[in-house]
């Protein structure tokens, strides 16, 4: 551990300690961590019964992001956020879109030694500010496993007028979503990746507890939005998806975003031939469903230029806010994100 920058190394804010092992308290696996061994993220280390993150600061991921693309089509419209992440997670899916920072084929630790170059909050913000950002996202990888450094990030670009973000499967402890909150996050975009059993088998968690974040965040007044990626034999049945999109109704409410994405093969599922690219007509079927299931706003995504990519009013029908890709091409809200033409509100801006 001593060859490792000391700057990326961080006592964790939650563990409990036992008598031959430390209980990280972050993620809501809860690993039971044995003195010089890691959790399951591979991001977590006991050195001498203390946990410690050895990613802090350790950003090999950052870009200057629409806002549209975490995505977020409600929150902000049009605005950019600096967007940063790390390496490892806490989920195991064999699709993972972000496989080269979420399972890097390098031990973390391996590559916590060769890095050098370390990014303080405080840096962050000045590159945000100076790149004329209005808010920060962390994203890339599960942004839970950046926690100790999210609070302290977070806490600065409030203090700079910028709004804060996650990208997230949502998995942390409740704990850990508090202080969140409590140190400025102000929307969430959180991954439903299927029921109960389909991510039990392949993701290896408990999908209730993603339920409980949602609900939490939600009442305690972060913004959210739910995406799905559709995997054709997975979770595309029909019963899965009026599943989901009834709960966001019944307990996020109608206009609670809901975005549908079309899968591509990557890492294991590129690897041993998993998956195809889903189906359009799966998204187009789910998106049905979904509308029908009550939800006013459903947007599809990885299919561009199509017109479910845009918002229109749920209460007068017009196209409020028209995107290509990430790009906003067309807005009509008035400075309090209301439809212009009939005063619905749709977005905060």
């Amino acid at each position: 551990m001593n060859q490792i920058n000391p700057q990326f190394l961080k006592e964790g804010l939650f563990q409990k300690r036992h008598n031959s092992t430390t209980q990280c308290l972050i993620c809501e696996r809860k690993c039971e961590i044995a003195e010089g061994k890691f959790g399951f993220c591979q991001t977590r280390f006991n050195k001498e019964g203390i946990i410690y993150s050895i990613v802090y600061g350790l950003i090999p991921a950052l870009s200057f992001n629409p806002i549209e693309k975490k995505p977020l089509y409600h929150f902000y419209p049009g605005s950019v956020a600096i967007t940063i992440g790390t390496y490892g997670c806490n989920f195991s899916c064999f699709w993972c879109q972000n496989h080269h920072l979420s399972h890097p084929k390098k031990k973390i630790y391996d590559l916590a030694l060769s890095a050098s170059k370390y990014y303080s909050p405080e840096e962050v913000i000045k590159i945000a500010l100076k790149n004329s950002c209005q808010g920060t996202s962390v994203s890339f990888n599960e942004p839970t496993l950046l926690f100790e450094y999210s609070v302290e990030l977070f806490q600065l670009a409030k203090n700079a007028g910028l709004y804060n973000t996650y990208v997230t499967n949502g998995y942390m402890t409740e704990a850990v979503l508090y202080e969140l909150i409590h140190h400025g996050l102000d929307a969430m975009n959180i991954d439903i990746k299927g029921d109960a059993v389909m991510t039990k088998k392949y993701c290896g968690i408990d999908i209730e507890k993603v339920w409980r974040n949602i609900f939490f965040a939600k009442k305690n007044g972060v913004h959210v939005e739910i995406t799905t990626l559709l995997l054709e034999g997975f979770n595309t049945d029909e019963s899965t998806i009026r599943a989901i999109s009834e709960r966001i109704v019944n307990e996020l409410g109608e206009e609670t975003p809901f975005h549908i994405s079309r899968a591509f093969p990557h890492y294991k599922s590129y690897e041993h031939n998993f998956i195809s690219p889903t189906p359009e007509k799966s998204l187009y079927k789910a998106l049905k469903i979904a509308i029908n299931s009550g939800l006013k706003y459903v947007y599809l995504g990885n299919i561009f230029n199509n017109e479910f990519q845009n918002t229109k009013c749920p209460n007068c029908s017009r196209i409020i806010i028209e995107r290509n890709a990430y790009s906003i091409t067309n807005i009509n809200l008035d400075n309090n994100g209301n439809c212009e033409y009939c005063g619905y509100f749709i977005s905060k801006i």
